[in-house]
């Protein structure tokens, strides 16, 4: 993954080249990132008036700060969390 995450800047940049018309490609090869990283950039944080930077950089903020709630208990018998059900039992 080139470059890791995107950058307030990256995302400011790529609202500049959009006003400009560039492709997703030639923002892409400027920034050297790949072009589905761009795509999927602006796909996930355009808004009806078109791609904001400010928006889109607290979105991703907001999306990385997101945990996951935990829905499984650990069974102390075996320590598998219990959506793996018990072990089989032996004859």
């Amino acid at each position: 993954m080139p470059g890791g995450r995107l950058t307030h800047d990256d995302r400011r940049q790529i609202a500049i080249w959009m006003v400009e018309g560039l492709g997703y490609a030639e923002i892409a090869r400027r920034l050297g990132r790949p072009t589905s990283t761009i795509s999927r950039e602006v796909a996930r944080n355009s808004a009806p008036g078109g791609y904001l930077a400010d928006r889109a950089q607290q979105a991703a903020g907001q999306r990385a700060r997101r945990r996951r709630p935990i829905h499984a208990k650990e069974s102390p018998a075996d320590g598998r969390p219990a959506e793996f059900g018990a072990p089989p039992a032996r004859a």
